[in-house]
């Protein structure tokens, strides 16, 4: 018994609590310095071997779902939890005054905790590029098929806004029909959420040499040189109806010029035999079983905190009441 009191009295202590409130704290801003759930190769191109090998020794990689995160978060729900346990009962005992708002708000910390613990272990996220016309599944049974997009400008030419108009069908039925999936206005379903996230143009270049023979299609990147310029192929561009080619050509390392090419228009040494191209928006979908619990706990948390300052303004029976001696006084 006596082994379980010093237990139970070490973690309700205040000084454990805030060392392990500081050093979450710590741990999750060197988090955040790390993308978190990229691939391997996307970490091995931007660090140095030397400073990836400290990344992953300390799983900055996937901080928020690695025991060195989830041993401390375990540490302080205990120790919360204690404190909640050994507060109730001391003001069970003395008879205090019921106040209800700070065990509201102990349970709704501990609630918030156990849901970001479902979240961290939980949360999966998948994404797909979608053209006009293409359906996709993206679980629960949902199904989802892109009707149209839109790419939005601003007068200066740089992105507005991106608008994704989906038809969504559950088990084969239609569930909702033209919803439009914009940066921040999601399409919410029973337990997925999915967000506008991209937007890309797919293409296929073909090109003809001197002799007519066609070449590999070039990808956005690839470049040919003639006459000390280098010409360089940066992707495609809708031009009204059609699609446009898009050559810069670069003289000394500067940038001389930019060509926008049709089919049977002509670039050094190649001729356009033709242009395949669509618009491609990037969608993603995210299961969260933890929303449900973070959102109790906000809920418990708010209510506690407004409970405890509605009781602390009103004043007790006994403070509200005059005593036997004061009333005799007022008598006479």
């Amino acid at each position: 018994m006596n082994a379980l009191r010093s237990l139970f009295l070490f973690f309700k202590s205040v000084r454990l609590a805030v060392v392990l409130i500081v050093l979450i704290v710590v741990l999750s801003l060197l988090a955040t310095l790390v993308p978190q759930g990229r691939p391997d190769s996307w970490y091995q191109a931007r660090y140095a071997p030397g400073i990836l090998t400290l990344i992953n020794a300390v799983h900055l990689t996937r901080f928020f779902g690695s025991v060195i995160f989830l041993v401390p978060i375990g540490f302080f729900t205990v120790s919360l939890g204690c404190c909640t346990v050994d507060r109730l009962v001391r003001r069970a005992r003395a008879g205090s005054p019921r106040r209800y708002g700070p065990d509201l708000v102990h349970i709704g910390l501990l609630l918030l905790i156990a849901g970001g613990l479902v979240t961290a272990l939980g949360r999966h996220e998948a994404t797909w590029a979608l053209a006009k016309g293409d359906e996709v599944s993206i679980g629960s049974g949902y199904t989802l098929r892109l009707v149209s997009f839109q790419y939005l400008r601003y007068d200066n030419g740089s992105p507005r806004d991106w608008i994704s108009t989906v038809n969504v069908a559950r088990e084969g039925r239609g569930e909702i029909a033209g919803f439009p999936i914009e940066v921040n206005h999601p399409l919410r379903l029973k337990g997925i959420t999915v967000f506008q996230s991209s937007y890309d143009v797919s293409g296929t270049l073909r090109l003809r040499d001197l002799e007519g023979a066609v070449v590999a299609p070039p990808e956005p990147g690839d470049f040919f040189e003639q006459g000390g310029s280098r010409f360089v192929f940066t992707g495609f561009q809708r031009d009204g109806a059609a699609w446009t080619a898009l050559f810069e050509r670069f003289r000394g390392g500067e940038r001389v010029e930019t060509k926008a090419l049709r089919a049977g228009d002509t670039i050094g040494p190649f001729t356009v035999a033709g242009i395949t191209a669509r618009e491609i928006t990037g969608l993603k979908a995210v299961h969260d079983p933890g929303l449900a619990p973070f959102l109790a706990a906000l809920l418990l948390v708010t209510a506690g905190l407004g409970l405890t300052f509605i009781q602390k303004r009103m004043p007790s029976a006994s403070q509200g009441m005059p005593s036997a001696s004061h009333m005799g006084d007022i008598s006479t």
